[in-house]
């Protein structure tokens, strides 16, 4: 298993209700995993850019893949 395909973690630390009904999450991840989440999260916005995506489009479309 190479660093790119080893799987890791995140785990919701807290999670606060707020008044308006929303809520607020905190997430544990280690070094390795905060690492890997700014390179998926890098990726897509250069994905984005260079297929003219916006990127609230892209995600947008992306949930509506589950309906």
């Amino acid at each position: 298993m190479t660093e790119e395909t080893k799987p890791f973690h995140i785990d919701v630390g807290e999670v606060k209700e707020n008044e308006d009904g929303s809520a607020t999450y905190t997430f544990v991840v280690d070094d390795a995993a905060s690492k890997e989440i700014t390179t998926i999260g890098l990726k897509f916005i250069l994905y984005c850019s260079v297929a003219k995506v916006n990127v609230r489009d892209a995600l947008d479309w992306i949930l509506n893949q589950a309906e």
